[in-house]
């Protein structure tokens, strides 16, 4: 009788193990991929972001951020942008969200997606989930909601988690909007900065990255405080460095680039990575430049590091946003610096791919500017938008697309690149 049992609980498993798989996996995405994530999209999320920045807000008020049903698919296709989530999608009505999200899943018998749809109701303590359903197979609402406040319970127990949290204070939705009101803690930020870090970068990669932060300190600290350097004099030692540790290539590089990136942006790695300091924030010891301009030494290497930490596409993207933006409200649109954002990019690509080991060589080699970035300096610059487009028409256009193609065409003859 045992054994009978035993048998009939043992096909139950199997059964369920076909069963379920071909219930919940489909074999088209009920959400398909956007098929560009264009500029326009980009400014608007920056543009966002910027308008709620955490830093610029007082603290220990209410604020709210409003947002229409589209332009919460904007951000969340900037989500599927940054996730790699195939696709995803909201829909609002008054009191309810409806969350539709699709994920490729690896081959397989049963179907190539997974599309998962969340009834989500607003709730006085936050929201509550009102049913869920895993391709064609339904979850009862009490059942979804319930895995989610036992796994909200176990992740309070984060310090950082719960912080977050009890910020946010209601979630509502209406007919084609949804409003999120929370009241900022100042200490969330560096909080947050820190988790992310912690959950993002593996602890032999954050090792990486210190060993060169340490490196890079000592050799700016070479120099007079508030000096101006070339950016070769310090990347060629780091990647001297990267070439004797005999390490994951590709790896090193992506550490190398990104503690490069993080010292020009402001931030100290030690204080992200292993300080408990109210700010990770340090202001650089001495500043960079590339034929003798410190923005061309910034779009560069930023533009890499971003590449070899995400995707050259959105590190493309942001490149051009940022001189559109220049065109309209700052010093121009200029034609150099996104020549240095192209060039980081495609460093980022190279360092990282195939070509790892040749780039790396290539780099603790360099001996001046021009083993580093093709000189671009005799492109058009900090031209207005009314000049921009009287010279060169709409992004896009045939004479704009010519600059372009001459800056590609000296970035594939650079050594670097070959």
């Amino acid at each position: 009788m045992k054994r009978l049992i035993g048998w009939g609980l043992l096909s139950l498993v199997l059964a369920a193990l076909v069963v379920l798989p071909w219930l919940m996996l489909d074999a088209a995405p009920a959400i398909e991929p956007p098929a560009q994530f264009r500029r326009t999209d980009l400014a608007w999320v920056k543009a966002l972001l910027q308008k709620h920045d955490p830093r610029r807000q007082p603290p220990d008020v209410i604020h709210s951020i409003r947002l229409d049903e589209d332009e919460l698919n904007r951000l969340l296709n900037y989500a599927v942008e940054l996730r790699r989530v195939s696709g995803i999608a909201a829909e609002l009505t008054p009191g309810t969200a409806t969350l539709t999200a699709t994920l490729a899943v690896p081959r397989n018998p049963f179907g190539r997606y997974l599309n998962l749809t969340a009834e989500i109701a607003e709730a006085p303590d936050g929201v509550r989930i009102r049913g869920l359903q895993l391709g064609s197979l339904p979850l009862p609402g009490v059942l979804a909601d319930g895995i989610a406040r036992v796994a909200h319970r176990w992740l309070r127990r984060d310090e950082t988690y719960a912080t977050l949290a009890d910020a946010f204070s209601r979630v509502s939705f209406d007919e084609n909007q949804a409003t999120l009101d929370y009241r900022w803690h100042p200490e969330l930020l560096t909080q947050l900065e820190r988790k992310s870090a912690e959950l993002l970068i593996a602890p032999d990669e954050q090792a990486r990255m210190l060993a060169y932060a340490g490196q890079l300190d000592a050799l700016v600290k070479r120099h007079p405080h508030g000096s101006t350097v070339p950016l070769v004099s310090v990347m060629a030692p780091l990647f001297a460095s990267a070439q004797a540790r005999n390490g994951d290539i590709a790896g090193e590089n992506r550490a190398a680039l990104t503690a490069l990136a993080a010292y020009l942006s402001g931030i100290s790695l030690p204080r992200l990575l292993q300080g408990d300091s109210a700010s990770i924030r340090r202001a650089p010891r001495v500043l960079l430049s590339l034929h003798g301009r410190r923005d061309f030494a910034e779009h560069f290497v930023l533009s890499a590091a971003l590449t070899v930490n995400g995707g050259s596409r959105l590190a493309n993207a942001l490149g051009l946003v940022k001189e559109e933006e220049d065109a309209t409200l700052g010093s121009g649109f200029s034609f150099t610096d996104l020549a240095a954002n192209r060039a980081g990019v495609l460093l980022g690509e190279r360092a990282t791919g195939p070509s790892a080991g040749r780039v790396q060589r290539r780099l603790a080699a360099a001996r001046n500017d021009g083993d580093l970035l093709p000189d671009f300096r005799d492109l058009p610059e900090f031209m207005p938008q009314p000049e921009f487009d009287r010279r060169f028409g709409p992004v896009g256009s045939a004479r704009y697309q010519r600059v372009i193609d001459r800056i590609d065409a000296r970035l594939a003859a650079h050594p670097l690149a070959q």
